[in-house]
């Protein structure tokens, strides 16, 4: 399947609809985790997502690309984050040390909630801490194990052509988003949080994103 290249520029996506979006999955049955996969590791992980924009909303997604020569998840794309440290305070602040350390990014970023925890291939649970970013001219000072940093319309994300790939994994057999891009495909427990968030995100816009 051809890779899907996104525009430049979309609309942008109102902060409203990107706080609704936050809000709905925690009036729900399974408001802490969206995954069926049972984490074996007791240790907990953040991950920061970043979305950049103006006062009229959203209009990018940060994600990182690992480095070919990384010694683990080499050329994968994920969100910045990692393992929790005896000195983090929480988990957004889990995120913040992260988004810090991966791509260089430490101000201005507004803490806008969280999504229900997903499960890494590491059988890890990583809590999805979601961030508004308004910087003018974005700027990344990346880790020696990445490739690169994307920045992604996320308005067209949510129209973009995702198939639905069968896993096995310890016995559980999952449905697993994927999105090919031009870099290297989006796929994973990265894909499966992020293709969850943007279904809610959808259903908290009406077809011109304005909100509902």
């Amino acid at each position: 399947m051809s890779a899907w290249r996104p525009p430049d520029e979309a609309p942008p996506i109102p902060w409203p609809c990107i706080g609704e979006s936050l809000r709905r999955p925690q009036l729900g049955p399974h408001p802490h985790k969206i995954s069926a996969r049972i984490p074996e590791d007791p240790r907990r992980a953040a991950v920061g997502v970043i979305l950049w924009g103006d006062a009229a909303g959203a209009r990018k997604l940060v994600l990182a690309q690992r480095g070919y020569g990384a010694p683990h998840h080499a050329g994968e794309i994920a969100f910045p984050g990692g393992m929790v440290e005896p000195r983090d305070r929480d988990l957004p602040t889990t995120a913040r040390r992260e988004v810090r350390e991966e791509i260089g990014v430490s101000e201005g970023l507004w803490e806008l909630g969280c999504f229900p925890d997903g499960v890494a291939k590491a059988r890890v649970r990583f809590t999805p801490v979601f961030f508004r970013w308004e910087e003018p001219e974005p700027r990344f000072r990346l880790d020696h194990e990445l490739e690169q940093v994307l920045m992604l319309p996320l308005a067209p994300l949510m129209e973009a052509p995702w198939t639905i790939e069968r896993l096995e994994r310890h016995g559980l057999a999952l449905d697993v988003p994927r999105l090919e891009l031009p870099q290297a495909p989006l796929w994973g427990a990265t894909a499966f949080v992020l293709k969850a968030w943007l279904d809610v995100l959808k259903d908290c816009a009406d077809p011109t994103l304005g909100p509902r």
